[in-house]
């Protein structure tokens, strides 16, 4: 009688098994982005693009902040020199020569004389 009841529930078992195999592989990670883009090339122009958040004048100090880091001239973001920063943009050298960032027209710039 058990002899017959394992070999009744063994193939059912086994087609229960495989079927979650096959639901759990077609789930989908709901926090996975949309655009999710895995090529080399793409991970490669994510690393290259730089975006001026802000920029900060204080008299002789200047700040810029890059990619939510903030740095000073002559430091060092994502593998490019920052050379200069001035009201409404930054100069950066990097391997590929100088790029210019400019602060974005929806962002504020503000002198911290001014009332900041």
């Amino acid at each position: 009688m058990k002899l017959n009841i394992v070999v009744t529930l063994a193939p059912m078992l086994t087609a229960l098994l495989l079927s979650s195999v096959v639901i759990a592989q077609s789930l989908v990670d709901p926090t996975r982005p949309f655009n999710n883009n895995s090529s080399a090339s793409a991970k490669a122009e994510q690393v290259d693009t730089l975006v001026l958040n802000a920029i900060f004048i204080n008299g002789v100090n200047r700040h810029a902040i890059i990619n939510g880091v903030t740095v000073k001239e002559g430091q060092d973001v994502a593998g490019k020199t920052l050379i200069s920063i001035s009201k409404n943009r930054v100069v950066l050298r990097g391997a590929k020569g100088p790029q210019e960032l400019f602060v974005n027209h929806s962002q504020f710039i503000k002198d911290a004389h001014d009332g900041f």
